[in-house]
């Protein structure tokens, strides 16, 4: 939910789902907003089994939910991310594509002969160029909203109560982790935003409320 950086907070019991025993708070909480928004970006290009599909981004809050559920789902996905994430990357199945100067020959060659099928954008505009050639209706970005507007690129960020409780499943069956980055108490919340800032967290970064 959004305005949640508060010990109370208002919201319509038909929006709330149960959580799980076996899921901490801490991956509960996250859950929503990376859950959402990886479901609704992939939904939006729509990728099929052996498909090839490039993800920047591809270890942070959304990146990590949204590349493990198209490997399962038997995609072969790019994630572009920092070395120091290629591990994990493998780890999950996504061949990791680090970023950086020459990103667009690491991409084209782990790409192979068959090209790239799909491309979602989860850091900005300047990822977008390298999905050019690829049809604008299989390129999703949920950050570049003005880029996508000139290249007719998609910005579906809409979701379902419905799509939220098979999210709740993947995680708590353990078909999807969900790696929590750091944890603050409400009462830091700026020394949070700051380590958000940097932009190279692996997961989510978490606020706990007393």
């Amino acid at each position: 939910m959004s305005s949640a950086q508060a010990t109370h907070v208002a919201v319509p019991a038909a929006h709330l789902v149960a959580k799980p025993p076996q899921l901490s708070w801490e991956v509960a909480g996250s859950l929503h907003m990376v859950g959402a928004t990886a479901y609704a970006a992939a939904r939006a290009v729509a990728p099929q089994p052996g498909e090839t599909v490039a993800v920047s981004a591809a270890a942070g809050g959304v990146g990590s939910f949204l590349v493990q559920t198209l490997t399962g789902r038997g995609v072969r996905v790019l994630g572009i991310a920092s070395s120091d994430n290629a591990e994990w990357l493998e780890k999950h199945g996504v061949i990791p594509v680090p970023y950086g100067d020459g990103l667009r020959e690491r991409l084209e060659q782990a790409a192979g002969a068959g090209g790239i099928d799909a491309f979602i954008d989860l850091y900005g505009p300047e990822y977008l160029d390298l999905a050019l050639g690829i049809r604008p209706d299989r390129i999703q970005t949920t950050v570049a909203m003005q880029r996508a507007a000139e290249i007719g690129a998609r910005t579906d960020g809409r979701h379902n109560a419905t799509a939220h409780e098979i999210l709740v499943d993947l995680v708590a069956s353990g078909a999807v982790e969900i790696p929590i980055a750091a944890t603050y108490p409400l009462d830091r919340v700026a020394d949070a935003f700051a380590e958000l800032e940097q932009r190279h967290t692996r997961g989510k970064i978490v606020l706990v409320v007393p």
